[in-house]
């Protein structure tokens, strides 16, 4: 299947595909960058198939009623690997070497999660980075490091 077709099928099943783009900018202590996606039905699923993570709370309705989040909720590592597409749109060649997270509140299918990502360190082409995403709330914060040339 060609890269074209996929595309349409993922956007035809609900899928959200936004073209990428650099930011431009100095990057220095304080700078932010940002990005958001609505997260679908599709995107559940399709992180599950390359996860290999099919626990219920993601996939059973049923079964995640009766827990503590009363109902299904997103993958944690499908919401923070946002963090990733946020540190890609940096300007020069970004690559993740350590990340540390905590998961604050459940993510739901169908809401939009927003990464805020600040500069706070550098060292050479080394850089820290706060991390936060947030649904209509604070739902992870954490911090990454990277590698930028």
């Amino acid at each position: 299947m060609e890269l074209k077709e996929l595309e349409r099928t993922y956007t035809e099943l609900g899928g959200e595909v936004k073209k990428f783009k650099k930011e431009r900018g100095k990057i220095e202590i304080g700078y932010r960058i940002r990005y958001s996606k609505k997260i679908s039905e599709v995107d559940v699923f399709a992180f599950g198939l390359m996860s290999g993570d099919w626990n219920p709370i993601h996939f059973d309705e049923e079964f995640a009623s009766k827990t503590r989040f009363a109902g299904r909720v997103v993958h944690g590592m499908l919401t923070t690997s946002l963090v990733s597409a946020a540190v890609a749109k940096l300007s020069g060649t970004a690559v993740l070497i350590e990340t540390k997270f905590s998961y604050l509140k459940p993510v739901r299918i169908g809401e939009t999660v927003e990464v805020v990502c600040e500069i706070t360190e550098i060292k050479g082409n080394k850089y820290t980075l706060k991390a936060e995403c947030f649904t209509e709330e604070k739902v992870v914060e954490g911090e990454v490091q990277i590698l930028l040339w």
